[in-house]
């Protein structure tokens, strides 16, 4: 399993997860996935929704849009402390915050988050979206979503819905599940586009209820670059 990253903060833990479910969910070692027959490669051109900004480029491997009150960071070019900032952290949880985040930058992902919902949170949480690809062999959607089924039960996840979606022309898999993390309940859902010889993932999270319309149309956004 690949290494997880919570990030700390003084209301509870805010996790960004590599590789897998957002609030410290298990991880698909990509790499030793079984292979499937070549994916499309890339999604058709989409249409912004309105109200909505995109960030990502072919840097990022993929695009992503987000509303436009969120603050959508490229961690390709984008500065990481300017963007915590942003988001209500200070102090020690910006410095932990941004060096739990330097994995992100790494894989050269986008980040989003909506800064308007940590004061609507009851645990002072901040919904937001994280997004990145890796090289992989070539996975089918069907492989993907028993991977990732079986990872996030590992981790004690509750997995409500595993189905194949298309997003932008790509069968796509997507996993919606609740996670118990620092005395709350994240309620996460994640999309996962196979391409050619990577795969794609974007995790959104959240501690309210109400937010799984807005994560499918933001999931419907994502387009492979």
């Amino acid at each position: 399993m690949r290494k997880r990253y919570p990030i700390v903060t003084s209301t509870g833990v805010l996790c960004l997860a590599l590789a897998t479910a957002c609030a410290g969910g298990g991880s698909i070692n990509l790499a030793k996935a079984p292979t499937a027959s070549p994916a499309t490669a890339t999604g058709g051109p989409g249409t912004v929704p309105e109200g909505f900004e995109q960030v990502g480029s072919p840097a990022n491997g993929l695009s992503v849009a987000v509303p436009g009150p969120w603050v959508a960071l490229d961690l390709t070019k984008n500065d990481l402390e300017q963007g915590l900032k942003r988001s209500g952290l200070s102090g020690k949880a910006l410095e932990q915050a941004k060096e739990d985040l330097q994995p992100l930058v790494t894989n050269k992902a986008v980040w989003a988050f909506d800064p308007r919902s940590r004061q609507s949170s009851p645990n002072r949480f901040t919904t937001n979206l994280n997004g990145y690809c890796q090289t992989s062999g070539n996975i089918s959607a069907d492989q993907l979503i028993g991977a990732a089924t079986k990872d996030l039960q590992q981790v004690k996840a509750k997995v409500t819905e595993a189905v194949k979606v298309t997003v932008g022309g790509v069968e796509a898999a997507k996993l919606v599940y609740t996670f118990p993390a620092g005395g709350m309940e994240i309620k996460g859902t994640q999309f996962y586009l196979p391409g050619s010889g990577r795969t794609c993932t974007v995790t959104l999270s959240t501690d309210q209820d109400g937010k799984q319309r807005l994560f499918d149309r933001i999931g419907q956004t994502i387009r492979l670059q």
